[in-house]
């Protein structure tokens, strides 16, 4: 009768006991699992990081990985509101209309990155900036329709995202905004100042039209740049800015990144950008743009980083890109940009990388790129339209670059003007051009050029002195042109030498000793797909390099790595031999029975005897490493002298019994146990080298009388691969 009112208390005691232990839980795991609550069926929402573990890491980053744009990044992305409830993601697909009513519904109200994909086939829909303003700590917003035109997305409101991506959709704007602060552009805000040693820029207005004048330093010639101011009646001003796009971003005061791609914009308001100097990131790839209006980014002074890739633009002028001070990387492919001229492109005091791939850019002038100074990367030339250098010295001022790319470069001779000032140049690509002949001294001017690319340039001749003056060449392809022959010494200045590809010409033979001559690092030399002619001048082939492969890097090992293959393996091409599609190496040793003189016969066995002495002393040093910490008995005089001629030193240390180092080989190895054995062995070996040798000479002598030449008394077959 007692047992039951004890058995209660004790049940309802452990009742609670779980009961608190699942609330600390839940209370733990709340915010997790307060993300599934406040998520839209459409939606994936994820809450990646806690603001408690934020705090905590960035107490504790000093001892962790964590760098400071790291910190810098999710600063911006968690806001500056002190009781910021996190970061919460939602991924959301609609298929209709009645898909955005949920989001904005039940979404949670602490969403900070959003992201929506619009999937229907059919339906149009517009979606309103004002319908997420409701969304306060919303820092990243990204909008895609995956069919064009279906989707239409309002600027009736200003959201406080930092991050801003449209795509496939199209953007639409009520009324244009009204700008109360607005300020007209200066020489001075524009960087068109002008100074004695730098270009003048001067702005001259008239009734009906306007002149930028453009005067050279020290005294030059000016460039005059005209555009009309027409005067229109009103109502065809009207008909005009009807037929204009009101889309502009005016009050978006926190944007640093805005991405509008594929939403077929073919003009930009004067406001579109006004305002917003905390942007620094543009992208307006993939759109309709054909012109771009005076100052059209004006409004975002600290801009890094333009893209206006894969758009219509017939010109750019500096007025349409004049006040961008800040800029680094102006990306300006695929276009319709036909010149590139003195006039193009206003000061750029910080730009680090300029674009202008498939343009079809004709004529590259004097000073083109002078403005850009600063600019490491350069990329010219388009597939459609040959590029003709019509100035001799192009790219003159331009000290800072590292990395040059011209496409379908139109010369008849390459000569060492065109490169006249590039003193930093590291890598320069030529690709796919029409060179007949490249001139002596044709790259003197770039000291510091360590990759060259001028592949599928149809380069038929080469001077002997075309490398003269770059000893840091590392990396040098020809590959695709129409060589038939390489000069003598062609590469000897290049002693850095790494990768060699010749592949793909016309070459039917090499230089007697070309692989003697190039430089002892060398690890690539490719020459398939070449109509070689064998004979016994190519017994000096390295196979080793021929047929090297280069494995890319890796995160585990961020060094390239080069590898074996037969697959590159050079092929003898002449029919009237009957030798097609054979190996080199295969048919020297076969069919031609080619041998090397007695001169590099005897470096190759002192280089084998080299390698062999190396290892054998890398071998004695292992041992003694592997025996240093034992105490052992030590051999008598004449053993350790036996012991070191054994392992093939020669220095007198060794023979003294001494090690690098100071230690005496004394303390450390005992008589071997198996001398005798040992001794018979080598003296095995030393026999079969004898009669080896003698079987060469006799062979030899035989057949010495029958060609009536001097015959070696020792040969080494060609097919040796030599590491």
């Amino acid at each position: 009768m007692l047992t039951k009112p004890i058995s209660r208390p004790k049940t309802v005691v452990v009742a609670v006991v779980v009961l608190l232990s699942l609330l600390l839980h839940a209370t733990e795991a709340r915010d997790r699992s307060f993300a599934l609550l406040d998520c839209p069926p459409e939606c994936l929402c994820d809450r990646p990081l806690q603001p408690e573990v934020w705090t905590e890491a960035n107490r504790t980053s000093k001892a962790s990985s964590t760098t400071q744009d790291d910190f810098e990044s999710n600063t911006e992305l968690l806001g500056d509101d002190e009781d910021s409830t996190g970061s919460f993601h939602a991924l959301c697909m609609v298929a209709q209309g009645a898909g955005f009513e949920k989001i904005e519904d039940l979404l949670s109200l602490d969403t900070t990155v959003l992201k929506i994909i619009y999937t229907s086939q059919t339906e149009q829909y517009q979606l309103n900036a004002s319908n997420l303003v409701r969304f306060h700590h919303l820092r990243e917003l990204h909008v895609q329709s995956l069919q064009a035109q279906l989707l239409r997305f309002s600027l009736d409101a200003e959201l406080p995202v930092a991050r801003l991506h449209l795509e496939s959709l199209e953007l639409v704007r009520t009324e244009p905004p009204t700008v109360l602060d607005r300020t007209q552009p200066s020489l001075t805000g524009l960087g068109l100042q002008s100074s004695p040693d730098a270009t003048a820029y001067q702005i001259v207005a008239t009734d009906e039209e306007e002149e930028i004048v453009v005067d050279g330093a020290n005294g030059a010639d000016s460039l005059t740049e005209t555009f009309e101011l027409e005067i229109v009646p009103y109502e065809v001003y009207k008909r005009e800015l009807a037929s204009t796009s009101n889309v502009s971003f005016y009050g978006w005061s926190n944007l640093t990144a805005l991405s509008i791609h594929d939403c077929q914009l073919e003009s930009l308001h004067p406001d579109f950008l006004y305002g917003l100097d905390r942007l620094q990131r543009l992208s307006l790839q993939h759109n309709n743009l054909k012109i771009l209006p005076p100052f059209a980014f004006y409004g975002a002074p600290n801009m890094r980083l333009l893209s206006l890739a894969n758009n219509r633009l017939l010109e750019v002028s500096y007025y349409s890109l004049a006040g961008l001070l800040e800029l680094q990387v102006l990306d300006l492919s695929a276009n319709n940009i036909s010149k590139v001229s003195e006039l193009t492109f206003p000061p750029f005091p910080k730009l680090a990388k300029l674009d202008l791939r498939q343009n079809p850019i004709e004529y590259v002038f004097d000073s083109s790129f002078a403005i850009a100074n600063m600019t490491r990367s350069l990329f010219l030339g388009s597939d459609q339209v040959g590029l003709q250098i019509g100035t001799p010295k192009p790219f003159q001022g331009l000290a800072a670059m590292e990395l040059l790319e011209i496409r379908n470069l139109q010369l008849p001779a390459l000569n060492q003007y065109l490169f006249r000032g590039l003193r930093s140049l590291r890598t320069l690509r030529l690709l796919q051009g029409n060179i007949s002949f490249v001139e002596y001294d044709s790259f003197a001017e770039m000291k510091n050029l360590t990759e060259l690319y001028a592949s599928r340039c149809a380069i038929a001749t080469l001077s002997m002195d075309a490398f003269f003056g770059v000893k840091r060449l590392r990396i040098v392809d020809l590959s695709h042109n129409l060589l038939t022959e390489l000069p003598v010494g062609l590469f000897d200045e290049l002693l850095q030498l790494v990768e060699l590809y010749l592949h793909g010409n016309r070459l039917t033979q090499l230089p007697t000793d070309f692989f003697r001559r190039l430089a002892p690092g060398v690890q690539i030399v490719r020459l398939i797909d070449n109509p070689w002619q064998c004979s016994c001048t190519m017994v000096q082939w390295r196979q080793a390099a021929t047929n090297r492969l280069k494995i890319s890097s890796s995160s585990d090992n961020p060094l390239a790595a080069y590898v074996y293959s037969n697959k590159l393996t050079p092929r003898c091409s002449d029919p009237a031999q009957g030798i097609q599609n054979r190996s080199v190496y295969y048919v020297i040793r076969k069919n031609l029975h080619c041998q090397i003189d007695s001169n590099q016969a005897h470096k190759i066995a002192q280089r084998i005897s080299e390698l062999n002495r190396r290892k054998q002393q890398a071998l004695l040093q292992k041992r003694y490493h592997h025996h240093r910490g034992g105490a052992v008995a030590a051999p008598a005089p004449s053993v350790r002298v036996a012991l070191a001629h054994n392992n093939g030193v020669r220095s007198s240390a060794a023979v003294n019994g001494i090690m690098p180092g100071g230690v005496n080989i004394v303390q450390v190895y005992q008589k071997p146990h198996q001398s005798l054995l040992y001794q018979q062995k080598r003296q095995r070996l030393q026999q079969k080298l004898q009669k080896s040798q003698s079987r060469y000479a006799t062979s030899a002598a035989a057949a010495a009388p029958a060609a009536n030449v001097h015959t070696p008394q020792q040969s080494i077959t060609s097919n040796d691969i030599e590491y």
